[in-house]
């Protein structure tokens, strides 16, 4: 990657219709960003500040992010001060990668003030802060700095703001000739000038150097890297720097997100499946201390049968077992008759019984959970950004989590099921989650129509449905393609040859009291599959 100071250079250029733009919202979708939606002479625009340690930018984005539903601190602050404010300029720090917004507000009585929001791309020391341009003192950061974490520099509300340390090597764009000629000649890396850039001007004369630095060719490679001119042959070029990086970052920075969002979801659903897991060990324990139930009944019978030969007052005494042919010694209350040692066993054999009965079914129980949290955690691993509130509600239906307050009085829109188009024409619709699943395999599905589940492991529930001629006889091209939607939305989305299970879809059962998406089902058919996820995305509505 090369968001370096020559990156920031030309994305500075591209920022500049910023300026006399006035700021309407301010969010924070995620824990390190900051999106702000600025009115400008040419449009609205949606301005994304990131201080992600790996993925730390500035631009203009085309992304619907979210606005989450509680505002933190940092975003109240700025709103009180970034709100319905002008930016009047835009200044990067020599050729480092450090950005300031020059910005005109009003305080709460009207007067005029004037505050910088300072975004500094630094890997793992990223920050998004905003000062008082007057004082310099900070108002408030997205990333907190006390002086026991860096003593050059404290990041705290109303503490002095200190810039990074500058470089002290030679900014390339205001060099002269002979600067530029006598780096170029001793190999002197320039200031703001990344590994990947460095190596594409460094052998090159001063009027090829300044060429190349000075021509805008927003591309990606091959090997991963983008840049801001031309590297090397051959290169996908894009029309602006923020569609490339809003291109380059769109699974990377997506799935990170995902992370984030998901966080508390993925503690919850790890610790209720460990919770699950040791009361299923301690129930099956339970289970196996309970399996001498047959002996007591044994016991009771043989003493039942033999009350005549039984010594008044003995504390044992030794049967011939007709169940085994061997003699037993059955243990004997004196302080009882022998009748009534006889029902005392029988009773434990009872007592055993329907423990044993009681048993089972918390078994089963315990067992559906786990296999229902095991779902839920499938989905996590492959949910979108849209989709993670869906699996929150799913948890808040299902009793693992507390309902939020809703503040902003919305109402959650749970998402349909998605639509893909097989190779025959065929609708299959694939759940991303529990109560999506359940929908698929029990309201959806119709006569004819077919099921598919990648075998003993959590998946999409996917719902391969009739042709558009009405037939529900399907080519291989197509069975195996719903097989690998199946696959592909599980954990075994990376696997070759996965075991998926198919049938058809009126033959699934649902046990009465089992969570959202558990099925049960047999006589099944099982193929195997390897995903192709160019081909999925190609074939999705």
């Amino acid at each position: 990657m090369t968001f370096d100071g020559v990156f920031l250079h030309h994305m500075t250029a591209e920022l500049a219709e910023l300026i006399g733009g006035r700021i309407q919202k301010v969010n924070q979708p995620f824990e390190l960003e900051l999106l702000l939606a600025v009115r400008t002479s040419q449009g609205s625009k949606k301005l994304l500040l990131s201080a992600h340690p790996q993925f730390g930018r500035v631009q203009f984005t085309g992304e619907n992010l979210p606005n989450p539903q509680t505002a933190s601190t940092f975003v109240m602050i700025l709103r009180k001060y970034l709100s319905g404010a002008i930016i009047t300029g835009l200044q990067q720090i020599e050729n480092d990668r450090q950005l300031i917004f020059e910005i005109s507000s009003k305080d709460e009585i009207g007067d005029s003030v004037q505050v910088r929001l300072v975004i500094e791309i630094m890997g793992k020391h990223s920050n998004i802060i905003l000062y008082d341009a007057a004082s310099g003192k900070i108002i408030e950061a997205i990333k907190h700095v006390g002086f026991s974490q860096n003593s050059y520099r404290t990041i705290l509300p109303g503490s002095d703001y200190v810039a990074p340390p500058l470089s002290d090597l030679t900014n390339p764009f205001t060099a002269s000739d002979e600067v530029i000629f006598e780096h170029l000649q001793t190999r002197q890396k320039f200031q703001g000038m990344g590994k990947d850039t460095w190596e594409t001007l460094s052998n090159l004369t001063v009027p090829a150097f300044k060429e190349k630095l000075l021509t805008l060719f927003p591309s990606t490679y091959d090997n991963d890297n983008f840049s801001s001119i031309q590297l090397i042959e051959p290169a996908v070029k894009f029309d602006s720097l923020s569609e490339l990086l809003d291109t380059y970052y769109h699974g990377k920075a997506t799935r990170d997100r995902v992370k984030q969002q998901a966080s508390e979801l993925i503690r919850k659903v790890d610790n209720e499946l460990t919770k699950s897991e040791n009361k299923l060990k301690k129930q099956l324990q339970e289970l196996a201390d309970s399996d001498d139930a047959e002996i007591f009944r044994q016991k009771g019978e043989l003493l039942n049968n033999n009350l005549t030969a039984i010594p008044a007052s003995a504390d044992s005494i030794t049967l011939d077992n007709y169940y085994t042919n061997e003699p037993l010694e059955i243990a004997l209350d004196p302080a009882y008759t022998p009748s009534q040692n006889a029902q005392r066993y029988f009773h434990r054999y009872q007592k055993l019984k329907e423990r044993v009965k009681f048993l089972t079914g918390e078994i089963e129980r315990t067992r559906a959970t786990i296999s229902y949290l095991e779902s839920v955690s499938s989905n996590l691993t492959n949910a979108s950004l849209s989709e993670i509130e869906d699996i929150r509600e799913e948890l808040v239906t299902t009793g693992f989590l507390k309902k939020r307050k809703n503040t902003t009085g919305k109402k959650h829109k749970a998402l349909p099921p998605e639509r893909y188009t097989a190779p025959d024409g065929s609708v299959i619709l694939v759940g991303k989650n529990n109560i999506q699943n359940e929908e698929v395999s029990f309201k959806r599905a119709k006569k004819g129509d077919l099921w598919f589940h990648v075998k003993d492991l959590p998946s999409a529930h996917v719902l391969l449905q009739a042709r558009p001629d009405g037939s529900t006889s399907h080519d291989d091209e197509t069975i195996t393609f719903a097989g690998e939607l199946a696959a592909y939305f599980s954990k075994q989305r990376d696997s070759n040859l996965v075991q998926v299970d198919v049938l058809e879809a009126k033959k699934l059962h649902k046990p009465t009291g089992t969570p959202p998406g558990f099925v049960t089902y047999n006589r099944e058919k099982t193929i195997r599959v390897t995903p192709d996820p160019e081909k999925i995305e190609k074939r999705k509505d």
